[in-house]
């Protein structure tokens, strides 16, 4: 091998580029929330607890790096991913950043080719994410417009991913899954030997004495009818006549606006376009769904 050789070589090892979860890099997590504060303003410590949520079983928070040592890396990019509820193949992508010093230099999409290769990795086929206005550079890179998904975020840090499966299932299906329990339930318990076990019904109660007679006297007759005439009914006046026709003209009912024109888009299905969007975030600002299969 030349010296020529030997410095190209050197050169591609510092020029490496790779992502890599923060759990594993936790020297990084203060430069890591300096990053993502630079986008999304957060106190310095509450980014850092948010990052250390970090872990194998998601949410997961990538960086992406440039250069082999820790002397000569830099940190260039950061993505969280995490699962989504209902659908155990996909990742939902968030919180993508790249450095505002490394902007315009293909970083964003370095990132992004990254995040698909680690999700690959680790058994996943498709990336979903929602954008305000990126949604072009998304489309750009293979992602589709799509319909929203159920992002369980860092709940799976302390809610078992069960439980949130059964809160995203429509009420039919749990009333199915509560139908099925119940039959199983009724054919009978199995022990450990594949008998099947009957339980013998208890014999019936005899029946309660009769109680005894009882010592209250018996009601006492009505009293005879008195001989005193009832009151008279009292006297109804007879009706007033009606009044005499009036010469004014009864005045005319009042008018009834007409009600408002319904929507143009009612009955029609939601269409989602890239400069237009039926869907909004929490703060009703439009926000764009997209996914790609990877």
């Amino acid at each position: 091998m030349t010296a020529g050789d030997v410095k190209e070589k050197l050169h591609s090892d510092s020029e490496k580029i790779r992502v890599v979860p923060i759990h594993r890099r936790p020297d990084l997590l203060v430069p890591c929330a300096d990053l993502v504060n630079s986008e999304w303003q957060r106190s310095q410590a509450a980014r850092v607890h948010s990052l250390q949520k970090s872990c194998a079983e998601f949410p997961v928070c990538l960086v992406l790096l440039q250069g082999r040592s820790t002397e000569t890396e830099r940190l260039l990019g950061h993505v969280r991913l995490s699962r989504v509820v209902g659908h155990g193949g996909s990742l939902f992508v968030e919180s993508v950043v790249v450095s505002e010093a490394e902007r315009g230099k293909g970083y964003g999409r370095t990132l992004m080719e990254e995040t698909e290769r680690y999700a690959k990795s680790r058994g996943f086929k498709r990336l979903c994410l929602t954008t305000h206005d990126k949604q072009r550079f998304y489309a750009h890179i293979g992602y589709v417009l799509s319909t929203p998904v159920q992002n369980a975020g860092a709940m799976t840090a302390f809610v078992p991913m069960e439980t949130l499966l059964r809160f995203s299932r429509m009420p039919s299906e749990e009333a199915q899954k509560q139908t099925r329990t119940e039959t199983e339930g009724h054919k009978g318990n199995r022990d450990s030997g594949g008998a099947c076990v009957v339980e013998t019904p208890a014999p019936p109660a005899p029946p309660a004495p009769p109680p005894p007679p009882s010592s209250i006297p018996p009601p006492a007759p009505p009293p005879p009818p008195s001989s005193i005439p009832p009151p008279p009914p009292p006297s109804i006046p007879p009706p007033a006549p009606p009044p005499p026709p009036s010469s004014i003209p009864p005045s005319p009912p009042p008018s009834i606006p007409p009600p408002p024109p319904l929507p143009q888009s009612a009955g029609q299905p939601v269409v989602q376009t890239l400069t237009e969007t039926p869907y909004r975030d929490a703060k009703r600002v439009p926000i764009f769904w997209m996914h790609k299969d990877i």
